[in-house]
């Protein structure tokens, strides 16, 4: 089983830990859904994520609508080449950019 989890590093950063995956993304999901009900601004690094399949890609594209209806804005770094390369062959590069 993967594991991933949201780490604070500070003045509304956080950074997004480990694999990005099906098994992971539930667990994940809940960590982040109550960071952007919090609104406000919110930076995710994922420089520290290895992997990340559709459903990662799936979970941020959720984040970023979520943030919005919630008036949080949500500022995605550091996005893996993988999955940008997946979003771009899923026509929503742009989402994340």
């Amino acid at each position: 089983m993967s594991q991933a989890h949201l780490s604070s590093v500070g003045d509304d950063r956080w950074s997004l830990v480990g694999d990005l995956d099906f098994n992971s993304v539930p667990d994940v999901w809940r960590e982040l859904e109550k960071t952007l009900h919090a609104g406000g601004r919110m930076t995710l690094s994922l420089a520290e994520t290895r992997h990340a399949n559709s459903a990662g890609l799936v979970l941020l594209i959720e984040a970023l609508d979520v943030a919005r209806r919630n008036g949080c804005e949500l500022r995605l770094t550091d996005v893996p080449a993988d999955l940008m390369d997946l979003a771009r062959m899923s026509q929503c590069e742009h989402l994340l950019a």
